[in-house]
């Protein structure tokens, strides 16, 4: 019967910390293709009817969505929030 030997284990690399990729540290910096964007309380940020040529990404506050008919009566569709994005329907 043969005999059964064992066999050397593999060692074990010590592994580096690896960053992990966040999303949110990512949209809520400026950097190449990302800038930061202050709106009022308000403010318009696309008119209706206009290209979208940006994606935004909505880090705090409330932004409505709304459309206005051709009699002039508006209607909220959306409101969105903090982590919505908005603009890419244009994508």
């Amino acid at each position: 019967m043969p005999v059964r030997r064992k066999l050397p284990r593999p060692r074990l690399r010590a592994t580096k910390a690896s960053k992990h990729f966040d999303p949110k540290v990512f949209l809520t910096t400026v950097g190449l293709g990302r800038t930061v964007h202050d709106y009022r309380s308000k403010q318009f940020i696309f008119s209706q009817g206009e290209q979208a040529h940006d994606v935004l990404y909505i880090q705090k506050g409330t932004v409505r969505l709304s459309v206005l008919s051709k009699q002039g009566k508006e209607a909220t569709i959306a409101l969105l929030r903090a982590g919505d994005f908005l603009g890419e329907g244009c994508v």
